[in-house]
């Protein structure tokens, strides 16, 4: 029993790499760059976020958005800014996921595993991992 289970799973290790699957990309591969780094007057609203992994992922309606790795107990994190330290701020899960809403405006959402369903009208793609979702609307 034991040399057919071995078997068994000896056979699935070698059809997965010989199939190519491998782990999905991350937005945290690769170098950073210094579009990467978060402005200064957001850090001291990122409370949970590693700001050494920070990434850069887009603008929308004057917003920066910047995904960063959470640290314990957080996940992820979810940082905006339009430029003014009262208008930034950040939002973290310990999760995968995570949503944001800015003063006055939209939310934006994150996946680390990214999104596979279409954006909702009135929303907009800003990375693989962000974007932007009218206020209000389910996930």
């Amino acid at each position: 029993m034991r040399r057919w289970m071995c078997a068994a799973a000896m056979t699935a290790v070698v059809a997965m790499g010989l199939s190519g699957c491998v782990s999905p990309p991350s937005p945290f591969d690769g170098e950073r760059t210094a579009q990467d780094r978060v402005p200064t007057d957001l850090i001291p609203r990122v409370d949970g976020g590693d700001l050494s992994t920070s990434r850069y992922q887009g603008s929308a309606d004057g917003w920066d958005l910047y995904l960063l790795r959470g640290t314990h107990p957080f996940g992820v994190c979810l940082a905006y800014t339009d430029g003014t330290p009262e208008r930034s701020g950040a939002s973290c899960s310990g999760g995968t996921w995570v949503r944001a809403g800015v003063p006055g405006g939209d939310e934006f959402e994150a996946n680390l595993n990214g999104f596979i369903d279409t954006p909702k009208p009135g929303g907009a793609v800003l990375s693989t991992w962000v974007r932007q979702v009218p206020r209000g609307t389910d996930r």
